[in-house]
């Protein structure tokens, strides 16, 4: 196991810092877990590969590590929790041993994405196979025990909203959100006869659809002239509406980053990107993966990914019409991060005070092994050298896995702590992954657990 930052920026930086180069934060934070990180696996059968893609945390600072698990009668929703010190909770699940395993029967699942709702509830998202390549969206509710509960109102612990619009019938639900009114919102894709579409749906708190959005609740949209959109990312803007990221392709399999704004009432906004329906990527091969609002700025942020040959992380903001626009402080529009062989950006978390956390994942040499990423990046998109992981800004962990092969995919704030969450190889030569989390301090804008304002 090991951290480290990762240097690439002038010496100079550095040596103007100063004291503020001793900072804290973006360090692994020793307390949690053991030695800053935590793995948990499930070993369910078959091919052992357990893939965590969300983490959530409760009021009680315990951590929810959200994926999909192999197991020997299919692939199931697999959740572990932690305590706030990164210990596993054994309390949690019905067999005493912290973790969960759904449904009991056989099935086909894969988990993209958790939330919890307004009573705290785990609420996690993916898809689940009907048949052959025909897959729906799935939200299944868990209560705080881990033990499966039925919506709020409602008859079923688990709802399968479906498109069904052509090709393969394939949909799946990569994002999930849910509204101060208790609504829940999907985001993904939809199979078509010649494509994918975006694919938005939003469910009442009992999990039937809200016949005020969309079209009964549905919401699809592919911009010309792409024959496939899909969304990574759902966002909920302050005034009630919503942004995704995601990416889209021609006829010609030309890929682009796509971001989309839809209002409150689920009716795409075709005016936005001066009325294009959508913001491109400036560059081909590339790859939205999250957008968040910045109220200061009045500008959307967005991440993602371009193939340059290998890949590299991007940003890039975005007026609230969607056109690109200069960042603060002279940063283009379009600001890549060619910080080794390849790096991933895979989730985009704002700080309160105008800074923005990323994860993913990273390679420093072509056929070296893969490792998680963190960074941060400071108010003008640039990475913040002075006060994370100093002094570069960005650090790499490996969990000193057998396979070397270490992802992040997903962050979350508990108190005084960021947390990553994602995956490692255990294994080199095999299928066999863990969930698996690190955890970084973030003390200098934290105080008795509250981010300040």
């Amino acid at each position: 196991m090991r951290t480290s930052p990762l240097f690439a920026l002038p010496l100079v930086l550095a040596a103007t810092t100063g004291a503020r180069a001793q900072a804290l934060d973006g360090q692994l934070d020793s307390s949690f877990g053991s030695a800053g990180q935590r793995t948990v696996s499930f070993d369910a059968g078959n091919t052992d590969k357990d893939y965590a893609r969300a983490i959530v945390v409760d009021a009680q600072g315990r951590s929810y590590l959200v994926g999909d698990v192999d197991s020997t009668t299919g692939r199931k929703i697999g959740i572990a929790r932690l305590l706030a010190n990164g210990q596993v909770d054994y309390d949690y699940g019905s067999e005493g041993l912290g973790k969960v395993v759904a449904p009991s029967g056989p099935a086909s699942i894969n988990v993209t994405s958790a939330v919890l709702d307004a009573q705290g509830y785990l609420l996690v998202a993916g898809s689940k196979q009907v048949s052959g390549a025909d897959t729906s969206f799935l939200v299944c509710r868990f209560d705080p025990e881990g033990e499966p509960a039925n919506f709020a109102g409602g008859a079923s612990s688990c709802v399968h909203p479906d498109f069904n619009i052509g090709g393969f019938k394939t949909d799946v639900a990569n994002s999930i959100l849910v509204q101060p009114d208790g609504k829940i919102v999907l985001a993904g894709y939809a199979a078509t006869d010649t494509g994918t579409t975006l694919a938005v749906v939003r469910l009442l708190a009992d999990g039937s659809f809200d016949a005020g959005f969309g079209n009964g609740g549905k919401t699809t949209y592919t911009g010309a002239p792409f024959v496939s959109f899909d969304a990574v990312r759902i966002r909920r803007n302050p005034d009630g509406s919503f942004v995704t990221a995601g990416s889209a392709y021609d006829a010609d399999a030309a890929h682009f980053g796509v971001i989309v704004h839809i209002g409150a009432d689920g009716v795409v906004d075709t005016t936005f990107s001066a009325g294009h329906g959508y913001a491109r990527s400036p560059s081909v091969k590339s790859e939205y993966t999250d957008v968040a609002w910045n109220a200061q700025w009045q500008q959307y942020v967005a991440i993602g990914n371009r193939m340059a040959p290998s890949s590299r992380g991007f940003t890039r903001c975005l007026l609230a019409g969607g056109g690109g626009v200069t960042c603060p402080h002279g940063i283009a529009p379009g600001y890549e991060y060619a910080l080794s062989y390849s790096v991933t950006f895979s989730a985009l978390l704002p700080q309160a005070d105008g800074r923005w956390l990323v994860a993913g994942s990273h390679v420093p040499t072509q056929n070296a092994p893969s490792d998680l990423f963190v960074a941060r990046l400071d108010p003008s998109l640039e990475l913040d050298a002075l006060e994370f992981a100093a002094p570069a800004g960005r650090a790499a962990h490996d969990f000193g896995s057998f396979g070397q092969q270490d992802f992040g995919h997903a962050l979350a704030f508990q108190g005084g702590r960021l947390l990553v969450a994602g995956a490692t190889l255990y294994e080199m030569n095999t299928n066999d992954y863990d969930f698996a989390v690190a955890a970084f301090t973030l003390d200098r804008i934290f105080q008795s657990g509250m981010e300040k304002p």
